[in-house]
């Protein structure tokens, strides 16, 4: 893992970068090459490598901060780029670039990589199982601190329960985020997001009560995280705006 110098409220220490693969590998793969214009970055991850082959580059989901040096990554390592959605999907120099899809296994030497689609935080969100170490890149599905905002309407907490239910299957598995510490424990981890979001929920409900069932989404966000939120305003109306469309789903809004 190496940790890409571009820290904020939204990516804490800076973007995680993985590189998969045995000891002594002939081929790896790159996951999460980081945004782009952080050269220091790239060049740290190409000589993380050694004289192993990139045989493809993994994002875990869309956002910058994961795909902005997937393509340069790309150009210098001749590997494609592969994403679950197609649009971020960038052809290698000696290979096709396939979208990623659920269930699909990859196959290193002495390391296999299993996708399993987690839709919440983004529509294309995807975790990396690792079943030979018994471990999970959870992207910015489980962050190592904190918790993750929704990108709704891409994202829904409709879609994110249900991913942090099948998460909290995974008992004996270590969690290797995105972003933050890396965790012994993905089970624990996810049911404490799971409680954190069926929590909120109830507040949501609560405070509906109170201000009626027209309270607007911005006005929720500010009632729920405070005036004062480290939070931009934006943020917390995404939050709530997936709240009150999860409430709709369920026919309580």
């Amino acid at each position: 893992m190496l940790t890409c110098d571009n820290p904020s409220p939204m990516t804490l220490e800076g973007t995680n970068t993985y590189i998969l693969g045995s000891a002594q590998a002939a081929a790896v793969f790159v996951v999460d090459p980081g945004p782009s214009g952080h050269p220091e970055h790239l060049d740290a991850v190409i000589a993380a490598t050694g004289s192993a082959e990139v045989r493809a580059i993994l994002v875990t989901h869309r956002h910058r901060d994961h795909t902005g040096a997937a393509q340069e990554l790309g150009e210098r390592t001749g590997a494609p780029v592969r994403a679950f959605d197609p649009a971020h999907t960038i052809e290698g120099a000696h290979a096709a670039a396939d979208p990623l899809h659920d269930g699909e296994e990859l196959v290193l030497p002495g390391q296999r990589v299993i996708v399993r689609h987690t839709p919440g935080h983004t529509s294309d969100s995807v975790c990396l199982w690792l079943p030979d170490s018994a471990a999970m890149l959870t992207g910015d599905t489980i962050l190592g601190r904190g918790t993750t905002m929704l990108d709704y309407p891409d994202g829904t907490l409709t879609d994110y329960l249900r991913t942090l239910e099948h998460l909290a299957g995974y008992s004996g598995t270590r969690m290797l985020p995105a972003h933050g510490p890396e965790h012994a424990d993905l089970s624990g981890c996810a049911q404490e997001y799971l409680t954190h979001r069926l929590e909120r929920l109830d507040q949501v409900r609560s405070i509906m009560e109170t201000e009626g069932h027209d309270v607007g989404a911005a006005r929720l966000g500010r009632l729920i995280y405070g005036e004062q939120s480290p939070l931009p305003e934006g943020v917390t109306t995404k939050i709530a705006q997936a709240q009150l469309a999860h409430l709709s789903h369920l026919g309580q809004h």
